[in-house]
């Protein structure tokens, strides 16, 4: 296999507390990468990953200078407008790109696991996500869920693995996509 170089960006949004026991929106999202990690580096992928530490601009920084193959940014989400927001979302810059068939392999693998079909908000498309549009390499940014919603806090909590699996089936789904022309 070819090599691929992957940056993981989980949320560094320490003080985004989700429902119940979720925690934070940085530890929930961590657990999931630590997880997408393993998977990535076991089938043979190059994984940088962001430190939760770092400036948004530093992240963008590093990414940049590493010149990955893809840039992906796991978050959870927040409405603020009580419990009626749900669902996965992912942007990318804009149609008919690199970051675009990246967003949607992903949204899709995530969608097949998410329990409610309906709500699904779909490939959002960003000319305003830092991370979106100042990284070099083709990148998204994936809102897994709301951690404001009982409902998607509970999901999320309760498929780490399978959200992760998802992130990695669609990012292998975008190489081999890209290997076959």
């Amino acid at each position: 296999m070819e090599e691929r170089i992957v940056y993981l960006s989980p949320s560094t949004q320490e003080f985004n507390i989700g429902y119940g026991d979720y925690g934070t929106e940085e530890y929930r999202m961590n657990r999931i990468t630590d997880i997408v990690e393993r998977i990535l580096k076991e089938q043979g992928y190059t994984v940088h990953r962001n430190n939760p530490n770092d400036s948004l601009s530093a992240v963008v920084r590093e990414s940049n200078s590493i010149g990955p193959d893809i840039h992906v940014s796991l978050h959870s989400n927040a409405s603020g407008q009580g419990y009626s927001a749900q669902g996965p979302e992912i942007f990318a810059n804009r149609p008919n790109t690199a970051g675009d068939r990246l967003a949607n392999f992903i949204y899709d693998e995530i969608m097949k696991i998410y329990p409610d079909q309906s709500k699904g908000r779909g490939v959002l498309y960003t000319s305003s996500l830092y991370e979106i549009i100042r990284t070099n390499a083709p990148a998204v940014l994936l809102e897994v869920a709301f951690h404001d919603n009982p409902e998607d806090a509970n999901w999320i909590m309760n498929n780490e693995n399978a959200i992760a699996q998802a992130v990695v089936t669609g990012i292998n789904n975008y190489f081999n996509a890209l290997a076959n022309g």
